[in-house]
Protein backbone atom coordinates (compact mmCIF):
# COMPACT_ATOMS: atom_id res chain seq x y z
CA UNK A 1 0.00 0.00 0.00
CA UNK A 2 1.38 3.28 -1.16
CA UNK A 3 1.43 6.54 0.85
CA UNK A 4 -1.30 7.80 -0.90
CA UNK A 5 -3.60 5.16 0.78
CA UNK A 6 -2.26 5.09 3.87
CA UNK A 7 -3.11 8.91 4.78
CA UNK A 8 -5.53 10.75 7.42
CA UNK A 9 -6.97 14.08 7.00
CA UNK A 10 -6.68 16.94 9.30
CA UNK A 11 -10.15 16.13 11.60
CA UNK A 12 -9.03 12.13 11.52
CA UNK A 13 -5.28 12.79 12.46
CA UNK A 14 -5.69 15.64 14.62
CA UNK A 15 -8.59 12.93 17.00
CA UNK A 16 -5.41 10.45 16.89
CA UNK A 17 -2.91 13.01 18.68
CA UNK A 18 -5.73 14.47 20.97
CA UNK A 19 -5.53 18.39 19.42
CA UNK A 20 -7.93 20.45 17.52
CA UNK A 21 -7.68 20.78 13.41
CA UNK A 22 -6.70 24.59 14.60
CA UNK A 23 -3.39 23.07 15.96
CA UNK A 24 -1.98 21.32 12.99
CA UNK A 25 -3.48 24.30 11.08
CA UNK A 26 -0.91 26.24 13.19
CA UNK A 27 2.11 24.01 13.02
CA UNK A 28 1.57 23.55 9.10
CA UNK A 29 1.41 27.76 8.63
CA UNK A 30 4.46 28.59 10.73
CA UNK A 31 6.22 25.72 9.40
CA UNK A 32 6.85 23.44 11.98
CA UNK A 33 4.73 20.33 11.32
CA UNK A 34 2.96 20.42 7.99
CA UNK A 35 1.22 17.22 6.43
CA UNK A 36 2.40 14.72 4.23
CA UNK A 37 0.12 15.25 1.41
CA UNK A 38 -1.64 17.79 -0.36
CA UNK A 39 -4.05 17.07 -2.39
CA UNK A 40 -4.87 18.78 -5.79
CA UNK A 41 -7.91 20.13 -3.94
CA UNK A 42 -5.85 21.51 -1.25
CA UNK A 43 -6.67 19.26 1.26
CA UNK A 44 -4.00 18.45 4.00
CA UNK A 45 -2.87 14.16 4.30
CA UNK A 46 -1.24 13.33 7.05
CA UNK A 47 0.65 10.24 6.89
CA UNK A 48 0.93 7.42 9.99
CA UNK A 49 4.87 7.95 10.09
CA UNK A 50 4.20 11.49 11.48
CA UNK A 51 2.06 10.48 14.31
CA UNK A 52 5.78 9.60 16.50
CA UNK A 53 6.94 12.72 15.04
CA UNK A 54 3.74 14.63 16.72
CA UNK A 55 4.03 13.15 19.91
CA UNK A 56 7.56 13.94 19.99
CA UNK A 57 6.68 17.67 19.35
CA UNK A 58 3.83 17.56 22.21
CA UNK A 59 6.20 16.28 24.40
CA UNK A 60 8.68 18.97 23.78
CA UNK A 61 6.09 21.96 23.75
CA UNK A 62 4.80 20.17 27.10
CA UNK A 63 8.51 20.41 29.10
CA UNK A 64 8.33 24.14 28.19
CA UNK A 65 10.06 24.34 24.83
CA UNK A 66 9.12 27.17 22.79
CA UNK A 67 7.82 26.39 19.44
CA UNK A 68 10.46 28.23 17.74
CA UNK A 69 13.15 26.23 18.83
CA UNK A 70 11.74 22.95 18.61
CA UNK A 71 11.32 24.38 15.08
CA UNK A 72 14.77 24.67 15.04
CA UNK A 73 15.49 21.21 15.62
CA UNK A 74 13.14 19.97 12.76
CA UNK A 75 14.93 22.31 10.30
CA UNK A 76 18.52 20.54 11.16
CA UNK A 77 17.19 16.76 12.43
CA UNK A 78 19.95 14.32 12.40
CA UNK A 79 20.43 11.28 14.46
CA UNK A 80 23.16 12.50 16.28
CA UNK A 81 20.75 15.83 16.76
CA UNK A 82 18.01 13.93 17.76
CA UNK A 83 20.53 11.97 20.70
CA UNK A 84 21.58 14.99 22.09
CA UNK A 85 18.08 16.87 22.31
CA UNK A 86 16.91 13.66 23.97
CA UNK A 87 19.71 13.48 26.51
CA UNK A 88 19.09 17.35 27.31
CA UNK A 89 15.66 16.94 27.62
CA UNK A 90 15.73 13.79 29.80
CA UNK A 91 18.30 15.81 33.04
CA UNK A 92 15.46 18.98 32.21
CA UNK A 93 12.74 16.64 33.23
CA UNK A 94 14.44 14.92 35.94
CA UNK A 95 15.09 18.55 37.28
CA UNK A 96 11.64 19.20 36.86
CA UNK A 97 10.28 16.01 38.61
CA UNK A 98 12.72 16.92 41.76
CA UNK A 99 10.84 20.14 42.01
CA UNK A 100 7.10 18.84 41.72
CA UNK A 101 8.02 16.56 44.37
CA UNK A 102 9.09 19.48 46.44
CA UNK A 103 5.86 21.02 45.38
CA UNK A 104 3.75 18.04 46.48
CA UNK A 105 5.34 17.88 49.69
CA UNK A 106 4.80 21.25 50.13
CA UNK A 107 1.25 21.18 49.57
CA UNK A 108 0.53 17.94 51.70
CA UNK A 109 2.58 20.21 54.58
CA UNK A 110 0.36 23.23 54.08
CA UNK A 111 -3.15 20.86 54.15
CA UNK A 112 -1.97 19.18 56.96
CA UNK A 113 -0.92 22.67 58.81
CA UNK A 114 -4.42 23.75 57.84
CA UNK A 115 -6.21 21.09 59.51
CA UNK A 116 -4.05 21.21 62.34
CA UNK A 117 -5.48 24.94 62.21
CA UNK A 118 -9.43 24.13 61.86
CA UNK A 119 -8.92 21.72 65.10
CA UNK A 120 -7.39 24.90 67.39
CA UNK A 121 -9.52 26.15 70.22
CA UNK A 122 -10.01 30.01 69.27
CA UNK A 123 -9.74 32.12 72.69
CA UNK A 124 -8.46 29.97 74.90
CA UNK A 125 -5.55 29.50 76.72
CA UNK A 126 -3.60 26.34 76.74
CA UNK A 127 -0.71 24.83 77.58
CA UNK A 128 0.95 22.85 74.99
CA UNK A 129 4.11 20.39 74.67
CA UNK A 130 6.11 21.50 71.68
CA UNK A 131 9.36 19.86 69.63
CA UNK A 132 12.33 22.04 69.08
CA UNK A 133 11.57 24.39 66.04
CA UNK A 134 13.86 26.54 63.53
CA UNK A 135 13.07 29.85 62.13
CA UNK A 136 14.79 31.99 59.24
CA UNK A 137 14.34 35.50 60.98
CA UNK A 138 15.35 38.80 59.70
CA UNK A 139 15.59 41.40 62.37
CA UNK A 140 12.48 43.73 62.03
CA UNK A 141 12.37 47.11 64.44
CA UNK A 142 9.10 49.46 63.08
CA UNK A 143 7.49 46.60 61.04
CA UNK A 144 4.22 47.90 62.34
CA UNK A 145 5.27 50.57 60.39
CA UNK A 146 3.97 49.73 56.57
CA UNK A 147 6.44 51.44 54.76
CA UNK A 148 9.30 49.94 56.75
CA UNK A 149 7.75 46.71 56.62
CA UNK A 150 7.63 46.44 53.13
CA UNK A 151 11.39 46.93 53.13
CA UNK A 152 11.79 43.83 55.65
CA UNK A 153 9.51 41.97 54.15
CA UNK A 154 11.57 42.36 50.64
CA UNK A 155 14.75 41.78 52.72
CA UNK A 156 13.64 38.53 54.15
CA UNK A 157 12.33 37.13 51.10
CA UNK A 158 15.06 38.08 49.14
CA UNK A 159 17.31 36.25 51.52
CA UNK A 160 14.89 33.01 51.64
CA UNK A 161 14.73 32.50 47.88
CA UNK A 162 18.67 32.98 47.61
CA UNK A 163 18.90 30.26 49.89
CA UNK A 164 16.13 28.07 48.02
CA UNK A 165 13.79 28.57 51.91
CA UNK A 166 10.56 26.71 50.80
CA UNK A 167 8.26 26.50 53.89
CA UNK A 168 4.30 25.63 53.89
CA UNK A 169 4.45 28.01 56.91
CA UNK A 170 2.92 31.92 57.06
CA UNK A 171 5.18 34.82 58.54
CA UNK A 172 5.43 35.11 62.03
CA UNK A 173 7.18 37.40 64.16
CA UNK A 174 8.60 37.46 67.54
CA UNK A 175 7.67 40.40 70.23
CA UNK A 176 9.32 40.20 73.33
CA UNK A 177 7.60 39.69 76.38
CA UNK A 178 8.24 42.76 78.30
CA UNK A 179 7.48 44.82 75.17
CA UNK A 180 3.92 43.02 75.75
CA UNK A 181 4.11 44.24 79.13
CA UNK A 182 4.44 47.88 78.18
CA UNK A 183 1.88 47.64 75.60
CA UNK A 184 4.75 48.56 73.43
CA UNK A 185 2.73 47.11 70.35
CA UNK A 186 5.87 48.89 67.96
CA UNK A 187 8.58 46.79 70.06
CA UNK A 188 8.59 43.28 67.52
CA UNK A 189 12.18 42.86 67.15
CA UNK A 190 11.98 39.63 64.25
CA UNK A 191 10.24 38.09 61.42
CA UNK A 192 10.56 34.97 60.77
CA UNK A 193 9.68 31.95 58.39
CA UNK A 194 9.10 28.39 60.00
CA UNK A 195 11.39 25.41 58.35
CA UNK A 196 10.87 21.90 59.54
CA UNK A 197 14.13 20.82 59.89
CA UNK A 198 17.96 22.81 59.73
CA UNK A 199 19.21 24.22 56.44
CA UNK A 200 22.89 24.01 56.20
CA UNK A 201 24.14 27.06 55.19
CA UNK A 202 21.06 29.54 56.37
CA UNK A 203 20.81 31.31 59.43
CA UNK A 204 18.40 30.20 62.07
CA UNK A 205 16.72 30.92 65.52
CA UNK A 206 15.86 28.18 67.82
CA UNK A 207 13.05 27.40 70.14
CA UNK A 208 13.67 24.94 72.74
CA UNK A 209 11.64 21.77 72.81
CA UNK A 210 9.23 22.00 76.24
CA UNK A 211 5.72 23.73 77.14
CA UNK A 212 4.54 26.47 76.17
CA UNK A 213 1.46 28.88 76.80
CA UNK A 214 -0.57 29.38 73.96
CA UNK A 215 -3.37 31.43 73.12
CA UNK A 216 -5.45 30.97 69.52
CA UNK A 217 -6.42 34.47 68.31
CA UNK A 218 -9.41 34.77 65.98
CA UNK A 219 -9.36 38.42 64.54
CA UNK A 220 -6.66 40.81 62.79
CA UNK A 221 -3.75 42.00 64.03
CA UNK A 222 -5.16 45.54 64.55
CA UNK A 223 -6.78 43.62 67.83
CA UNK A 224 -3.89 40.58 68.13
CA UNK A 225 -3.01 42.79 71.23
CA UNK A 226 -5.92 41.47 73.54
CA UNK A 227 -4.27 38.06 72.70
CA UNK A 228 -1.24 39.36 74.68
CA UNK A 229 -3.12 40.88 77.08
CA UNK A 230 -4.97 37.65 77.97
CA UNK A 231 -2.23 35.70 78.06
CA UNK A 232 0.11 38.24 80.25
CA UNK A 233 -2.96 37.83 82.65
CA UNK A 234 -3.44 34.27 82.66
CA UNK A 235 0.03 33.69 83.39
CA UNK A 236 0.24 36.38 86.44
CA UNK A 237 -3.43 34.65 87.75
CA UNK A 238 -1.51 31.31 87.80
CA UNK A 239 1.61 32.28 88.88
CA UNK A 240 3.67 31.52 85.70
CA UNK A 241 7.46 32.49 84.79
CA UNK A 242 7.43 33.60 81.61
CA UNK A 243 10.16 33.40 78.85
CA UNK A 244 11.62 36.24 77.24
CA UNK A 245 9.68 35.96 73.66
CA UNK A 246 6.61 35.44 72.52
CA UNK A 247 6.35 33.67 69.17
CA UNK A 248 3.18 35.27 66.89
CA UNK A 249 2.31 32.81 64.65
CA UNK A 250 -0.48 32.75 61.19
CA UNK A 251 -2.22 29.59 61.11
CA UNK A 252 -4.64 30.95 58.84
CA UNK A 253 -4.60 34.29 56.70
CA UNK A 254 -6.41 35.80 53.75
CA UNK A 255 -5.07 31.93 51.16
CA UNK A 256 -8.44 30.45 53.56
CA UNK A 257 -10.54 33.55 54.69
CA UNK A 258 -11.56 36.95 52.83
CA UNK A 259 -10.37 39.87 54.88
CA UNK A 260 -7.65 40.64 57.53
CA UNK A 261 -10.52 39.68 60.70
CA UNK A 262 -10.62 36.08 59.56
CA UNK A 263 -6.86 35.39 60.47
CA UNK A 264 -6.32 32.86 62.77
CA UNK A 265 -2.87 34.26 64.88
CA UNK A 266 -1.16 31.89 67.41
CA UNK A 267 0.77 33.59 70.53
CA UNK A 268 2.57 31.18 72.18
CA UNK A 269 5.80 31.59 75.11
CA UNK A 270 8.59 29.20 76.27
CA UNK A 271 7.22 27.76 79.90
CA UNK A 272 9.66 24.46 80.49
CA UNK A 273 10.40 23.50 83.39
CA UNK A 274 7.38 24.64 85.59
CA UNK A 275 5.08 22.62 87.73
CA UNK A 276 1.36 22.33 85.45
CA UNK A 277 0.06 20.08 88.14
CA UNK A 278 -2.41 22.60 90.00
CA UNK A 279 -3.50 24.25 86.12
Amino acid sequence: MDQTEMRFTTGEFAALCGVTKHTLFHYDETGIFSPAIRGENGYRYYAPAQIEVFQVISVLKELGMPLSDIKAYLDRRSPEALLELLEEEEEALTEKLSRLRRLRSLIRRKAELTRQALAVPPGQVVVEEWPQRWYVATAAPGITDAGKYAHILARHLEYCEAHQVASPYALGAILPVEAARRKDWEGYTYCYTQVDKPIRGVRLLTAPAGRYLTYFHAGSFDTVREGYQRLLEWADVHGLTLGELFWEDVLLDELAGKGYDQYLLRLSVYLDGQNFEQI
